[in-house]
């Protein structure tokens, strides 16, 4: 009997983990104004890939505010450049590499690690989050610029790049929606 019991608790104890952790399907999407007033301001020019961006952190499913999902699309901008320094940092350790490609990767992983310190919920709170998000951009910028002149032609480079671009710019438009909200 008291094996049956434990095992009802067990049980219990599971399905109430899941019903906390894991949205509803009803739950589960981003409220479709607050997807549309981000991303109609997006560079990304496909309203899916935006709205993949802004759902792939699963706090962005239940969000009720603009400023809820410009605070995820900051989080996952920032997680996205830690991911895209130590991406940079992980090339150099190629043996093959030409000092001038090597010198540019050291600078941009350098650049986005410095990058990091720009993308933070202090700029949203403290009304700097775009002027912020810019730097970061000058930075990626920056970075873009020596490995063209080092004649750095790597696909996995121009990849990660794309693919910081498409997370800047949901993050960007989410601030600029927060920080000009339509009457």
């Amino acid at each position: 009997m008291g094996s049956r019991n434990t095992s009802v608790l067990f049980f219990a104890a599971i399905a109430l983990f899941l019903f906390l952790h894991f949205p509803s399907q009803t739950e589960a999407t981003i409220p479709a104004e607050l997807a549309s007033k981000v991303c109609a301001q997006s560079e990304i020019h496909s309203y899916e890939i935006c709205v993949k961006f802004l759902t792939a952190n699963p706090k962005s499913l239940m969000v009720s505010s603009a400023k809820a999902v410009a605070e995820n699309a900051l989080d996952m901008a920032r997680r996205e450049t830690t991911d895209a320094s130590c991406f940079f940092a992980a090339l150099l350790k190629r043996k093959d590499m030409n000092p001038a490609s090597r010198a540019a990767l050291e600078s941009c992983s350098s650049l986005f690690k410095q990058s990091v310190t720009f993308i933070s919920l202090d700029g949203l709170s403290g009304g700097t989050a775009s002027l912020d998000l810019h730097s970061a951009l000058d930075k990626a910028t920056l970075c873009k610029s020596k490995l063209t002149a080092a004649h750095v032609s790597i696909k996995s480079v121009t990849d990660k790049l794309e693919q910081w671009g498409n997370f800047y710019s949901v993050a960007s438009a989410a601030v600029h929606a927060v920080g000009n909200p339509e009457p």
